[in-house]
């Protein structure tokens, strides 16, 4: 019998600001009078807006997208935060996908493969593979936090905590999933793809960890 092929995936967002014209005007706080305070507090609404819209599946973009099997890591970004961009990076990573059998993320039911699904059909791309959609580790797709926290809705979700309980090891420093918006507009891409592929990694490895404790049978 052939080796099941694994790959575990993660991606990185950004508000996608196509949409901003289709979401209501911000506007100051009705008791500023001052100019400068009110061109201030909408400016602080916008910067908020933005890091709320990069971790909305139906409001962010993709800029990254690592994944990694026995062999270890890989990526595509986009440098520039246009659909025309995404499209390519999501039309590349389904020709990457359509190689192995089975799929590894952490939140990646309603967050990571929700995106993929949900941006393939802004830009017509039927997916090359079926990706199981069920909860835990049913079918060809596990998510790791779904099958540690089971239905424990109090459960701690962090992918840092997992990692430092089970592995020792904790999240790539310097850089979250909150940060990576003001890093794309600094042109920090690198620094993103190296978050991204390190989360890619430590989540193959936490599943190795979990597999082998029978956890998946």
């Amino acid at each position: 019998m052939a080796e099941k092929k694994v790959v575990a995936l993660d991606i990185e967002t950004i508000a996608d600001k196509t949409i901003i014209p289709l979401l209501p005007e911000l506007k100051a706080k009705a008791t500023l009078k001052d100019p400068e305070k009110i061109q201030k507090d909408i400016d602080e609404k916008k910067e908020k807006r933005l890091a709320a819209m990069g971790l909305n599946p139906l409001y962010n973009l993709i800029c990254s997208v690592a994944w990694c099997d026995k062999t270890g890591p890989g990526s595509l970004a986009i440098t520039e935060d246009s659909p025309e961009e995404e499209k390519c990076l999501l039309e590349g990573l389904w020709d990457i996908l359509v190689e192995y059998d089975h799929f590894v993320t952490f939140n990646g039911r309603p967050f990571d493969f929700r995106c993929i699904h949900l941006h393939g059909i802004t830009h017509r791309i039927r997916p090359a593979v079926n990706i199981d959609k069920g909860r835990y580790n049913r079918g060809n797709h596990t998510d790791l936090r779904q099958v540690l926290s089971g239905t424990d809705a109090y459960a701690p979700g962090k992918l840092d905590f997992y990692l430092k309980k089970f592995l020792g090891t904790g999240k790539f420093e310097g850089i979250d999933g909150a940060k990576v918006q003001s890093f794309f507009d600094m042109g920090l891409i690198d620094d993103i793809v190296a978050y991204n592929e390190d989360d890619a990694q430590q989540t193959f490895d936490l599943y190795q960890v979990v597999e082998a404790a029978g956890l998946l049978e």
